[in-house]
């Protein structure tokens, strides 16, 4: 499992085992959206640089590239 905040700060992405990455709100902590794509554990997530897309990396031996808006 993993974090990350991003560029703004206002944002946080978590990886985890049930092969979803979630966005919260960093600030009151709701939940903003849920990435489901990956069939095992996401180990790593990080922001791009403009905080508009999301890396998830997963045990599945997978990367994928997200839009942080759409969760496409």
């Amino acid at each position: 499992m993993s974090a990350a905040i991003s560029p703004d700060g206002k944002r946080v992405i978590t990886g985890s085992e049930d092969t979803t990455a979630r966005l919260w709100d960093a600030t009151t902590g709701q939940e903003l959206a849920v990435f489901q794509g990956h069939a095992a554990t996401v180990v790593n997530v990080a922001f791009g640089p403009d905080g508009n897309r999301v890396l998830t990396g997963s045990n599945d031996r997978t990367a994928r590239l997200w839009d942080a808006e759409t969760r496409r």
